[in-house]
């Protein structure tokens, strides 16, 4: 009788990764993704050594599109200035002599090669970017020490990665604007040699009809979509640009989508008017004389030639961006055969502000976010946290203004550099600051009180900070270094108390890994910090240094939610009785 022999089920071993591996894999291929979805190809070249004017090296990625290449450097550390350091001289010796780094490397990487032979430029007509990735912001020390390094932190990626899922290769112009590509010569562009300029024919408003300041201009055209997506720039709130006098709201792809169906389905193109601000460079012609039109000597609307120069950030889009992004470029979209169409062939109606010569780029600015609110005001209300933002804007002065600047600049120097919350794309896991601006910072930085740091400061113009018929430029000048000194005070205070706690419990609370840093903790140092100021304690390094040695004595953990004041008392007094 024979046996019958069971075979025996293999186990499958589970591979174990190295989760630093999967990090930087994750990292590599989401940047990747993002280039490729706003029209880069990429292009290998890990692990090819190659020596280029005495410095050898290789690149982690390099990203082309036409004649645009992008050199991709990946860390998913905190940017270290040694690290930034060493790769910093092969980076500089290739952007000095990109053409011939072009040419040299071509021997080494086939792929490359292979790619220059398709395209139709010289090396000499590339224009090369270095783009530094990393999950962590390198802050800006790093960040003006290193120059020639595009930055593109977490927040960055995570920004560009939404617009690039909402308006696909259309983010290009944005992500150029950000690199500061000469959009001159882009693509066969730089094979021109006529300087180019985007041409419109309009009507322009007499200066005593429109109802704006003396010196304004307004006029009215009809533009391309096309030209709008390439020329154009929103100053939303959270994107890569500077936060002062940023106040609009990101881009919504649903509403994308339901406006690219009716660009399809109707065939129309929007009616009401896209409102934009131009550049000061702007040419009005009056077309039957060729000569410059004056629109304080006009007692009608009258034709004029608008000629606008080809180059980024011309034209600034208060109202529509939606309507001019729903014609975006997205060749995997199925609406886009249809659209592909009416980027060139329709026609916006746009109305057009240019400001007095000698406006500052602030008035504009404050301009520019007083009509957003007006226009959105009558049109659809627009969301509490917008409008907060817009405000910070219009009144500098407030507490709230300077709460929400210290918070900025206390998360990118001092002891909460990089943990801090202040963007919408920044990580989930930093600390979220609405609650410490509003209960923690304002009490502390306030204008009024003997709990106050205003009340500390030995400045001998401080009056001024208050006073709202002064000088706004001397109160501009003042409530800066109301924030800097606001600013070193609370650094001061907060390093003394990171070094006391451990730099190894310094981390966000999170769900997953239970720290101690957050708001209620941090507020209860601005409570703290108020009554030391209340008791003439606020007395610099060496004083927090000597006192604060006790507080690794109290239980933290103990202290829930909005019980900062609670917190706040107990720190002061167990450090400082």
């Amino acid at each position: 009788m024979s046996k019958v022999v069971k075979k025996r089920k293999m186990r499958k071993v589970k591979r174990v990764r190295d989760p630093q591996k999967l990090a930087q894999l994750r990292q590599r291929l989401s940047t990747r993704a993002v280039f490729q979805r706003i029209g880069f190809d990429w292009i290998k070249s890990d692990g090819l050594q190659f020596m280029f004017d005495g410095r050898s090296g290789e690149i982690d990625d390099i990203l082309i599109y036409q004649n645009v290449i992008v050199i991709a450097e990946y860390t998913i550390g905190k940017p270290s200035s040694a690290h930034l350091a060493s790769k910093s001289i092969l980076y500089e010796k290739i952007l000095k002599n990109s053409s011939d780094w072009i040419a040299q490397y071509s021997d080494v990487n086939t792929v490359f090669n292979a790619a220059l032979d398709q395209s139709s430029f010289q090396p000499n007509e590339f224009q090369v970017f270095i783009c530094y990735a990393s999950l962590h912001g390198a802050g800006d020390e790093i960040e003006n020490a290193f120059p020639h390094y595009c930055f593109l932190d977490g927040t960055r990626l995570r920004y560009f990665d939404a617009l690039s899922k909402t308006i696909y290769q259309s983010a290009r112009h944005e992500f150029f604007n950000y690199l500061k590509v000469d959009l001159k010569k882009i693509g066969s562009r730089i094979h021109k040699t006529a300087n180019d300029s985007k041409n419109f024919s309009g009507y322009l408003l007499p200066e005593a009809n429109s109802g704006y300041p003396k010196g304004f201009k307004v006029i009215s055209f009809y533009a391309d979509p096309e030209t709008l997506l390439e020329m154009s720039y929103v100053l939303r709130k959270d994107s890569w640009r500077d936060p002062d006098g940023l106040y609009q709201r990101i881009l919504v792809k649903s509403k994308i989508m339901r406006m690219r169906r009716y660009l399809t389905d109707a065939k129309r193109v929007f009616v009401n008017n896209i409102i934009v601000t131009l550049p000061g460079k702007t040419i009005l012609n009056d077309p039957t004389t060729g000569k410059n039109a004056d629109n304080t000597l006009l007692a009608a609307v009258s034709p004029v030639d608008v000629n606008i120069p080809l180059q980024a950030n011309m034209i600034g889009l208060i109202d529509g961006q939606h309507r001019v992004f729903s014609y975006h470029e997205a060749p995997s979209d199925p609406l886009d055969k249809e659209i592909s169409k009416q980027r060139t062939r329709q026609n916006l109606l746009v109305t057009g502000l240019i400001f007095p010569p000698n406006w500052t780029n602030t008035q504009k600015r404050e301009f520019e976010a007083k009509l957003f609110l007006e226009i959105n005001d009558t049109q659809a209300r627009t969301k509490t946290v917008l409008k907060q933002s817009i405000a910070v804007l219009l009144n500098p002065f407030s507490t709230v203004a300077i709460a929400k600047e210290i918070t900025n600049r206390m998360s990118r120097s001092g002891a909460l550099q990089g943990l801090l919350q202040t963007n919408f794309f920044d990580p989930p896991d930093k600390i979220k600051t609405s609650s410490m601006v509003s209960y923690g910072l304002i009490p502390l930085v306030k204008t009024e009180g003997d709990d106050c740091l205003y009340a500390a400061w030995k400045n001998k113009d401080k009056e001024l900070l208050v006073d709202r018929q002064a000088d706004k430029e001397k109160r501009k000048v003042i409530l800066q270094e109301y924030i800097e000194f606001c600013t070193q005070e609370i650094n001061t205070f907060l390093i003394e108390a990171k070094l006391a706690i451990g730099a190894e419990k310094w981390k966000p609370s999170t769900k997953k890994d239970r720290q101690i840093l957050g708001p209620t903790l941090i507020n209860g140092f601005f409570v703290c910090m108020r009554r030391l100021v209340k008791t003439d304690n606020l007395r610099g390094k060496a004083h927090y240094t000597k006192h604060l040695v006790n507080l690794p004595l109290i239980r933290f953990s103990t202290y829930k939610s909005s019980a900062w004041k609670s917190l706040g008392d107990k720190i002061f007094e167990t450090c400082f009785p």
